[in-house]
């Protein structure tokens, strides 16, 4: 998710589980292939009939997303990213609030 959210990071999120996500918002998602296994992506796309969300890396020629792995179930989607602590750097550093859901 670089340069969103650069190595060392900490993503603080606001856990909304089963909740549809806003086209734009990062996420953080339980990967569809490796559960268990939790990754921070953007949103790219929205299917609220189906229940099911696109996510898409910032970094795309190092990003494993819904190009390789599909879409992901809606329950799959632990919640909104509202915050993120730089590593080095001793603030918080907010999302757009106008992004959560």
């Amino acid at each position: 998710m670089e340069p969103q959210l650069p190595n060392g990071a900490w993503a603080v999120l606001l856990p909304r589980p089963g909740r549809l996500p806003k086209v734009g918002q990062v996420v953080v998602a339980e990967h569809p292939g490796h559960l268990g296994f939790e990754m921070v992506k953007r949103v790219s796309a929205v299917s609220a009939s189906r229940g099911l969300v696109w996510l898409a890396g910032d970094n795309r020629e190092h990003s494993s997303d819904s190009e390789e792995f599909g879409p992901v179930r809606r329950q799959l989607v632990v919640g909104p990213v509202v915050a993120v602590v730089r590593p080095g750097r001793p603030h918080l550093v907010r999302i757009d609030p106008s992004r959560l859901w």
